[in-house]
């Protein structure tokens, strides 16, 4: 597997993170909410939230810390859609875990092979 391809994977987690932080009542998030929720440390998350803000997906707000742009939100959106969707294919498919199913395989499949799968089953 490619350094990029590693890179845009843990981007898009932690863009999904930052979506379901933001999404759930606050529209603003810390980096620590960030760390703690993907257990990783504080300097991991600071240097992946540097990396989505110079990719313009998020903006600080001072003395709140940072939101999702425009761009970021509709990304985040369609990622946890597409996390959403996969777990419905899975439960259909009585997977016993079909959360964990989801984050297993959300990187390595696109949107459009989810949506054609989930076309079979409906």
């Amino acid at each position: 597997m490619s350094l990029q391809v590693c890179r845009m994977r843990a981007k898009e987690k932690y863009l999904k993170t930052i979506y379901n932080l933001t999404s759930s009542g606050e529209e603003t998030t810390k980096t620590k909410q960030v760390s703690e929720n993907l257990n990783v440390s504080n300097a991991s998350a600071s240097e992946a939230v540097q990396k989505l803000e110079d990719d313009k997906l998020v903006c600080r707000v001072p003395y709140k810390g940072f939101t999702l742009s425009s761009p970021g939100k509709k990304l985040g959106r369609e990622l946890r859609e597409k996390n959403q969707k996969l777990k419905k294919i899975f439960r259909k498919a009585e997977v016993e875990y079909p959360e964990a199913e989801a984050e297993k395989v959300e990187n390595h499949i696109s949107s459009e092979a989810v949506e054609k799968i989930l076309g079979k089953l409906d």
